[in-house]
C-alpha cells in the first residue's frame, strides 16, 4: 500500500476512460485481473475519525482528508469503467481485533455480492495475537489468500520475520499465496515507505522459502538482482510481483528490465486503487513496449495461472 498522492485530487473511477483502453481498441488482450486493491466497510468510509485512536498505522495512512477510502461499489464502478474483469480485495492490517473481523467479513460479503469479479483476500496485523487465528477463519470462509501484509514501521526485522511463521504455515497448507507489502529502500519518501532493507526481505524469502509470495510494488527493486549468477533466482522462485504505484516509483521502461531479469510470467498488474485505476497503469504497459501477448500475461494470465482462475 502506497498513501495517496498529493497530486490525485479526483478518485480514478470518475475519471473517463482513456480512448486507448475502450474495449474496442483493446481487442486482442484477454481477461483483465487486479491483484492490488483496498476496500473498506461503510462505517470506516463514513465515519473514519472513529477507527482513528488506537490504530497508529491507519492514522498514519489515512487521516488526511485527502485520503481515499474505497468500498466494494466503488470498485466495481471502476472495473465497469475501465474493462478490469476480476480484481482481488482486502482491508487493512488493524490493530482492533474487531475491526479486523469488520473489514475481513466486509471482503468476503463483497465476494459473495460479486461472484466472479472480487477474489477476496483476507488482511491481518501479522503480530497481533490472534492474526492466525483470524487468517484460518477466512480461509474457511472463502478467502483464496491473505494481504496485504505490512510493517510499515519496523521493516522486516527479526520480529516481524518471526511474526509470520504461524501466517506462512496456514497458507502453505491452504496452498494459497500472501501479498506482502515492500518497498524501494531508496528514493524519496512517502506515506506508506517503510524502513526496509532488501536484505531483510531476502532473508525472510530464503526462511519461508515454501511460501507463495506476491511482493507488491515490484518487491523494492529486490528481482533485479537475478542478474546476478547465483541463488537470487532459485530464491525468488515462489514469489510474484506486482505494479501497485508503478507510475509514482519508476520510468515505465523499468519494466521490460523486469521481465529480462525475472521473467515476465512472474509480473502481475495490480493497481493499489483507488490510489489509481487501470488506466493509467495501462499506458505505462505500452510505453514499456510490451506486444500483445506480453500484455496478456501482466494483464492476467500470470494471475489466473497463480489463482487457479
Amino acid at each position: 500500500m502506497v498513501a495517496n498522492d498529493p497530486t490525485e485530487t479526483k478518485p480514478e473511477v470518475k475519471r473517463p476512460p482513456d480512448k486507448i483502453l475502450s474495449k474496442q481498441k483493446n481487442k486482442g488482450t484477454g481477461m483483465v485481473i487486479d491483484v492490488h486493491v483496498h476496500i473498506f466497510p461503510r462505517e470506516v468510509r463514513n465515519e473514519k475519525e472513529k477507527f482513528l485512536d488506537g490504530e497508529t498505522l491507519f492514522t498514519y495512512m489515512y487521516k488526511s482528508p485527502q485520503a481515499r477510502l474505497a468500498g466494494a461499489d466503488d470498485v466495481i464502478a471502476m472495473m465497469d469503467s475501465e474493462g478490469v474483469d476480476k480484481a482481488v480485495v482486502f482491508g487493512f492490517p488493524w490493530n482492533h481485533e474487531e475491526y479486523s473481523r469488520l473489514n475481513n467479513d466486509y471482503v468476503l460479503q463483497a465476494a459473495a455480492r460479486f461472484p466472479g469479479r472480487l477474489i477476496p483476500f483476507a488482511c491481518v496485523k501479522a503480530d497481533h495475537p490472534k492474526a492466525s487465528s483470524e487468517v484460518e477463519r477466512c480461509l474457511g470462509s472463502g478467502a483464496r489468500g491473505v494481504g496485504e501484509l505490512a510493517f510499515y514501521t519496523s521493516g522486516l526485522d527479526d520480529a516481524a520475520i518471526e511474526s509470520l511463521k504461524h501466517v506462512t504455515d496456514l497458507c502453505h497448507e491452504a496452498q494459497c499465496p500472501i501479498l506482502l507489502h515492500t518497498n524501494e529502500p531508496v528514493g524519496h519518501n512517502y506515506l506508506g515507505k517503510s524502513p526496509m532493507t532488501l536484505a531483510q526481505l531476502y532473508r525472510l524469502l530464503k526462511i519461508y522459502n515454501k511460501t507463495i509470495w506476491i511482493l507488491a510494488h515490484l518487491g523494492g527493486g529486490l528481482p533485479f538482482y537475478c542478474y546476478m549468477k547465483r541463488e537470487v533466482r532459485e530464491v525468488l522462485s515462489n514469489c510474484w510481483f506486482d505494479t501497485a504505484a508503478l507510475p509514482y516509483l519508476y520510468h515505465p521502461r523499468v519494466l521490460k528490465v523486469f521481465a529480462d531479469a525475472m521473467g515476465i510470467d512472474k509480473l502481475l498488474f495490480g493497481s493499489d486503487f483507488p490510489l489509481l485505476g487501470y488506466t493509467r497503469y495501462k499506458n505505462e504497459f505500452l510505453q514499456a513496449g510490451f506486444n500483445h501477448a506480453e500484455l496478456d500475461m501482466i494483464l492476467g494470465k500470470n494471475a489466473r495461472s497463480l489463482l487457479s482462475i
